[in-house]
C-alpha cells in the first residue's frame, strides 16, 4: 500500500495541474463563469492538502475546513452553470458557510473519527447537490448529465464507504491519525486523483457546450431586438404549418411594417430609431402567448406566426397591437412622439402543396394594400377581386 503522504503530494500535484489548464480555460472563455468558481475550488483543494501534509504542527481541522469549502465553491460553480447567481451572495454565502463548518471541525479537532465523518458527510452531500444542479438545467444533453452523474455518485460512494468503515469497523474507530488508518485514506486519495482528472475534462467538455450554446442563440437571434431572426424563424416557422396541415389546425401569420420609419431615422437619428425597434419588439412580446413565433423579418418588418389561430382572433390580436401601439410614447430630443404600424394578415390553407413562403406573400399583399390605403390599418387577404378588404381603419 502506497504511502498516505506520497498520495497526498500526488493528488495535490495533480489537482494543481488541472487548477493550471482550467485557468487557461476560464481566460479564453470568459462568458462561461462556472469555470472560474471550478478553477477556484480545485485552487482552494490544492491549498487544503498542502495545508494536510504540513500536519503536524499545521493542526489537522484546518485543512479539513478548507478543503470542505473547496467542494462548496465546486458546487457553487454548478449552481451557476445551471444559470443561477453568479458574483451576487458568492462571498457571504461561502464566509458564512466556513464560520459554520470552521466551528465544528474545531470542536471536533479532538476526535480524529468523527471529524472525517464530517468531512465526509459534507463530500457526500455536495455530491448530491452537483448531480441536482444539473438535473434542473432544461435541454440538457443526457449523456453528459449520465457522466457528470456518474462521477459525482463514484465520488460519493467512496466517501459514503469512509462513513461506515469509521462508524462500524473497530479497527478504525480509535484510529487518531490519516497514517493511522492508511488502507481506507489511500482508497480515497487513488480515487481522487482519478475524480479530478476526470472532473477536469467534464468542466472544460460542460464550457464547450456552453459556448455552443450561445453560437447557437446567436445564430438564431436578432442582436438588436432579441427576436427570432429570418432564418431561425423560417425553420421553425415551416415545421409548424407542416403540423397545423397535419391536424388540421388553423395557423395565421401576421406581417407588420412600422409607418415612415426612414423618416424617424431622419429627423431623430439612428439611436432613437433602434430604440423604437426595440420597443416595438417588446410590444409584440407582451401581446403575443408562448407558443407564438415572433421574428424581425428585416429593417422595419415584424412577423408573428399564430399557432392554432383562425383569422377572426388573428385579427382581434393585430388590432390590439396596432392599436395599443399608437398610444406608446418615443422619447427622443426633439420631444415626444408616436409611431404607428401597418398588418398584413393571412391564414394558411390546409393544402398540402401551400409553405411558409405563399402564406408570407399573401400577408405582405394585404400589408402593401395596408400602406396603399393609408397606413396605420389591418387588412386581411381574401381569395376573389379584393385581396384585401379593410377590417379596421383608423
Amino acid at each position: 500500500m502506497l504511502d498516505v503522504t506520497t498520495l497526498m503530494l500526488v493528488l495535490a500535484f495533480t489537482t494543481a495541474l488541472s487548477v493550471s489548464g482550467l485557468f487557461v480555460a476560464a481566460i479564453l472563455n470568459r462568458q462561461v463563469m462556472a469555470i472560474r468558481y471550478w478553477t477556484l475550488g480545485l485552487a482552494v483543494f490544492v491549498v487544503g492538502l498542502v495545508l494536510q501534509v504540513a500536519s503536524p504542527p499545521v493542526p489537522l481541522w484546518v485543512s479539513a475546513v478548507v478543503i470542505s469549502q473547496a467542494y462548496f465553491v465546486l458546487w457553487w460553480g454548478t449552481h451557476v452553470y445551471r444559470g443561477g447567481s453568479e458574483y451576487w451572495g458568492f462571498a457571504k454565502v461561502m464566509l458564512a458557510i466556513m464560520l459554520v463548518q470552521g466551528l465544528l471541525f474545531y470542536l471536533l479537532r479532538d476526535s480524529f473519527r468523527f471529524s472525517t465523518m464530517l468531512h465526509s458527510a459534507i463530500v457526500v452531500a455536495i455530491c448530491a447537490l452537483s448531480v441536482h444542479e444539473l438535473r434542473l438545467l432544461k435541454g440538457f444533453e443526457r449523456s453528459l448529465f449520465w457522466l457528470w452523474t456518474a462521477l459525482w455518485t463514484v465520488h460519493g460512494l467512496v466517501y459514503l464507504r469512509r462513513i461506515f468503515v469509521y462508524l462500524f469497523d473497530n479497527a478504525y474507530m480509535d484510529a487518531a491519525s490519516l497514517q493511522a488508518a492508511a488502507e481506507v485514506e489511500a482508497l480515497n486519495y487513488m480515487e481522487g486523483i482519478a475524480f479530478v482528472y476526470s472532473f477536469t475534462l467534464l468542466c472544460i467538455v460542460l464550457t464547450t457546450r456552453s459556448l455552443q450554446d450561445v453560437l447557437r442563440r446567436q445564430a438564431a437571434v436578432d442582436p438588436l431586438t432579441g427576436l427570432f431572426n429570418r432564418r431561425a424563424f423560417e425553420e421553425s416557422a415551416i415545421r409548424m404549418i407542416n403540423a397545423g396541415q397535419r391536424h388540421g389546425r388553423p395557423v395565421s401569420l401576421l406581417l407588420m411594417d412600422l409607418d415612415h420609419f426612414k423618416s424617424i431615422n431622419d429627423h431623430h437619428g439612428h439611436k432613437v430609431g433602434d430604440g423604437v425597434l426595440v420597443k416595438f419588439a417588446q410590444h409584440l412580446i407582451d401581446h403575443a402567448r408562448a407558443a407564438d413565433l415572433i421574428c424581425r423579418f428585416g429593417g422595419e418588418e415584424f412577423v408573428v406566426l399564430l399557432p392554432d389561430t383562425p383569422q377572426s382572433q388573428a385579427l382581434h390580436l393585430a388590432e390590439r397591437i396596432r392599436t395599443e401601439w399608437q398610444q406608446v410614447a418615443i422619447q427622443s430630443k426633439g420631444g415626444q412622439f408616436e409611431v404607428t404600424v401597418s398588418i398584413g394578415l393571412a391564414e394558411a390553407t390546409l393544402k398540402e402543396h401551400e409553405n411558409l413562403y405563399d402564406l408570407a406573400d399573401r400577408a405582405d399583399q394585404a400589408l402593401y394594400a395596408a400602406k396603399q390605403q393609408g397606413r396605420n390599418r389591418t387588412l386581411t387577404w381574401e381569395a376573389g377581386p379584393h385581396q384585401a378588404r379593410a377590417d379596421s381603419l383608423a
